[in-house]
């Protein structure tokens, strides 16, 4: 571990002893980065302001944000339809195991609004 440190110390007392940059090289440089800076303080265009259904759809991302949202939404309806039966069937019962369905009619009433034939 010695040598590491020593190496340490000669490189950092060389970087003491090394001659200092010339004025003129110093110049060139802070010339140089004022012109970088002057480019980049250059003001960008601004964007144009939406409004309505254009403001809304861009702060969700645009047609691929309101395309996942739909499909989000419906898949979420369907699973909240059909979720008692057909999903834990899918898990081979692992809804029912863990005890998150207690029954096979969560809302009474629901099967009566979805079944259209009378009887």
């Amino acid at each position: 571990m010695g040598d590491k440190r020593d190496d340490l110390d000669d490189l950092l007392a060389s970087a003491r002893d090394a001659e200092t940059p010339s004025d003129a090289l110093i110049a060139r440089v802070l010339a140089d980065a004022a012109s970088v800076q002057e480019d980049l303080q250059a003001p960008a265009p601004a964007p144009a302001s939406r409004r309505g259904w254009g403001a809304w759809l861009s702060g969700i991302g645009g047609w691929r944000g309101a395309g996942g949202l739909v499909a989000a939404t419906a898949t979420g309806l369907m699973v909240g339809v059909y979720a008692p039966d057909s999903v834990d069937a899918l898990l081979d019962g692992a809804l029912t195991d863990y005890g998150v369905i207690a029954s096979d009619e969560l809302v009474s009433g629901w099967g009566a609004l979805l079944d259209l034939e009378d009887g």
